[in-house]
């Protein structure tokens, strides 16, 4: 039996998601071995993405299988306001198995995506938007220069976008190639051809610059192009031919994959090397509010207004509620 009528059915308005939605994907199993420094990289992460983005977002947070204590802690931060929505699952789904459920269910018009071990620096939100907006045929734009073309020269988009004289060979400074090996812990031999191989780089109508190749790892695009590439498969729990796929409808989709110059993100891995400890050192160390939760007009006649503005004051929404609770039980017994 109901009694009384509930509330959310006199005119209470949704949420309006924010134009940018961020969405992480974390895969904890246990704090030992690999994953012993696992809980640290994941604050650095989450406070970097919070600290260094320029713009309002909403972060959604899809815990693919952690143990209990990365549970915890990521109950911990959504009830301190830094996670919008928190998925957790008892079991591994696979990476693309997850991105089935995150690009599916955001609904903000433009969506990032970030393993949990990648750290942002600030000025990475302006670079990768300059890319979206100012190439039309933009689909994935990942914030650190990509080395790897994870489509193995056989992408399409680029050769019917772009003539052979329209690409330029770029060499980036060998720093921002030593900290990209690192994050990947490559081989000296892949070290070395990184070192000596320029990129490809294309300029749009206006003169930007833009790496050929994009990440996984670290991505923004439009909502409308990553929900064409669903589903993927997922029958693995981290598969690079099941990655693959995910770029290769991209690529089908006659969308580029693009990449900034600069290093606006790196890969963390598994552990803090020497080289990025002080960045991440600041981050932990920097007191930082959690974003505020955006609240909707009250709209109406001016009492109203009034009287909505102040139920939303912390202090008098206590003596509200409990107005509201003894009323609620006055007219229910009527």
């Amino acid at each position: 039996m109901r009694l009384g009528q509930n509330p959310a059915r006199i005119d209470t308005p949704a949420y309006s998601p924010q134009p940018l939605g961020l969405a992480s994907l974390v895969f904890i199993p246990h704090l030992e071995g690999y994953f012993q420094h696992g809980l640290t990289i994941l604050k650095a992460h989450l406070l970097s993405l919070h600290a260094h983005t320029e713009a309002p977002f909403d972060l959604l947070v899809f815990d693919n299988g952690s143990c209990r204590e990365v549970k915890v802690f990521l109950h911990e931060m959504q009830a301190a306001g830094w996670i919008r929505w928190l998925v957790t699952s008892e079991v591994n789904l696979g990476k693309t198995g997850a991105l089935n459920w995150i690009l599916a269910a955001m609904p903000n018009p433009i969506i990032g995506y970030a393993d949990a071990d990648v750290f942002f620096r600030r000025g990475w939100w302006p670079a990768s938007r300059e890319l979206l907006e100012g190439f039309p045929q933009a689909g994935i734009v990942t914030a650190q220069p990509c080395f790897f073309d994870i489509l193995r020269g056989e992408g399409q988009a680029a050769g019917r976008l772009f003539a052979p004289h329209q690409v330029e060979a770029y060499t980036p400074d060998p720093e921002v190639v030593e900290e990209y090996c690192r994050g990947i812990n490559a081989p000296e031999d892949l070290r070395q051809r990184y070192l000596r191989t320029p990129l490809p780089v294309v300029r749009n109508a206006q003169g930007v610059p833009a790496v050929l190749g994009a990440s996984h790892m670290q991505f923004v695009a439009r909502r409308e192009v990553l929900r064409q590439v669903l589903p993927l498969p997922a029958t693995r729990g981290l598969s690079p031919e099941e990655d693959r796929v995910f770029n290769q409808r991209i690529d089908e989709l006659g969308r580029l994959h693009l990449s900034t110059l600069r290093p606006w993100v790196v890969h963390m891995g598994n552990t803090v090397d020497a080289h990025l400890q002080p960045e991440v050192e600041a981050v932990l160390g920097t007191p930082l509010a959690p974003p505020a939760l955006p609240t909707p007009a009250v709209e109406g006649s001016l009492p109203r207004r009034w009287l909505g503005k102040l139920a939303r004051m912390p202090r008098l929404r206590r003596y509200f509620l409990r107005l509201y609770n003894a009323l609620y039980e006055i007219y229910s017994e009527r």
